[in-house]
């Protein structure tokens, strides 16, 4: 019988009750179709993709852990400190600077929650991300987002 690494598989349960979730709210929502796509389209499938990824965390939960949690030694908060410094930065700059700096700054801020990643990468991806993200939203979708605005 193999071993349960426990934090996984409850992980991956909690990810599949998620998923379910999203489903089922979904389902208030009018699906739509593939070219057509309703309100209910988004939520439902990822809410089926949270259910694959939540299978396949419970199936590596199987495995025996290659970590050892010790409880002694507290963890460094600055990857939690940086993460939510990007996403607080993301939501106060988005509407008055725009998509295009308000993704910069939250990148760059969330890629200094790991300290072994090289500042040149770190500069690369601040860079990349957000020209994607206007590739995406701007051109690729058609929407009328604000590259660049500046409201006092």
């Amino acid at each position: 019988m193999a071993q349960l690494n426990k934090i996984d598989v409850l992980a991956g349960l909690f990810v599949i009750l998620l998923g379910v979730l999203s489903i089922v709210e979904s389902l208030n929502f009018s699906l739509g179709t593939t070219r057509n796509m309703g309100p209910g389209y988004f939520p439902f499938y990822i809410g089926v993709l949270m259910i694959v990824i939540g299978i396949g965390i419970v199936l590596e939960g199987r495995k025996p852990a290659r970590y050892a949690m010790n409880f002694g030694q507290l963890p460094s908060i600055r990857g939690l400190l940086m993460i939510l410094a990007g996403v607080i930065s993301f939501a106060l700059l988005i509407e008055r600077v725009g998509l295009l700096p308000a993704t910069a700054v939250a990148v760059f801020l969330g890629s200094m929650a790991d300290e072994t990643t090289p500042m040149l990468q770190k500069i690369l991806l601040t860079i990349a991300v957000p020209l994607v993200s206007v590739l995406i939203f701007k051109i690729g979708l058609g929407m009328s987002a604000d590259i660049l605005r500046w409201r006092p």
